[in-house]
């Protein structure tokens, strides 16, 4: 069976616009009726559609996503079992949450006690951020120091988590003045590090932190591109990561 872009685009869910475009960037290549010369999809197109469709999922950039579809079978296996995983974990997330959300509907709110409200979204937290970043800090720290990362944000009570989010913005406010500088003997440079020493020591065990893991993870900031957007969305500014990593060098010598 064929397609026109108008019916495979009404059946993936996507905008005739999209299809063209994928034509376009040499994502989806069309046939063209020998008859009309009009753009038709036929079962191969379908099926690499389905798949760009879930490859997707998570924001994967296009250009990933076409060196994935044009490479080696083995590889585009192992990203559709890693979006296994991310679909999973995001429905674990959402069931979760439900749970919650159903038995402040049953009890009442006024019922519930606070680690009732908050344990849902507080797994919800951990879930995406191993679903972001689980890989790479394991294989950096290990399963023991991650998974008691984790207990330890579970543990928190709420007024502790709301500082642990505050601080996390104090450190991108901190860390703005100072991208870019060379100069990290000054109390902005240095309240910088204090700061980020300050958000470790609450959110590892106590006894894992290190000048060496501290220095560890701020080399990861620089190295992956998602840690280094993180900072640069935060502060506006290109360079943040590399500034930060240069300031807990300087301190953590």
């Amino acid at each position: 069976m064929t397609y026109s872009t108008k019916q495979l685009a009404d059946l993936a869910g996507v905008t005739p616009r999209t299809l063209r475009y994928y034509d376009k960037i040499g994502l989806l290549k069309t046939q063209r009726d020998p008859d009309n010369q009009y753009r038709v999809y036929t079962q191969t197109e379908v099926d690499r559609l389905q798949t760009i469709r879930f490859l997707q999922l998570f924001e994967m950039p296009l250009a990933q996503v076409k060196v994935l579809l044009d490479g080696s079978a083995e590889n585009l296996t192992a990203a559709l079992k890693q979006q296994r995983k991310r679909i999973t974990a995001k429905r674990d997330q959402l069931s979760l949450l439900l749970t919650t959300l159903d038995q402040t509907l049953e009890k009442g709110v006024d019922t519930m006690t606070d680690d009732e409200k908050f344990a849902a979204f507080k797994d919800q937290s951990i879930k995406a951020n191993e679903q972001q970043y689980g890989e790479e800090i394991r294989q950096q720290y290990g399963d023991d120091i991650v998974e008691a990362s984790n207990k330890k944000f579970r543990d928190m009570s709420q007024a502790q988590v709301a500082q642990l989010t505050a601080l996390q913005q104090e450190i991108l406010d901190a860390l703005k003045p100072v991208v870019g500088t060379t100069d990290f003997n000054t109390p902005e440079a240095k309240r910088v590090f204090k700061l980020h020493k300050q958000f470790l020591q609450m959110t590892w065990p106590s006894e894992q932190y290190s000048q060496k893991a501290h220095r560890g993870l701020a080399a990861m900031y620089v190295s992956d591109p998602r840690f280094s957007k993180y900072y640069e969305d935060g502060t506006g500014k290109a360079g943040a990561a590399e500034t930060l990593n240069a300031i807990v060098r300087h301190y953590t010598r």
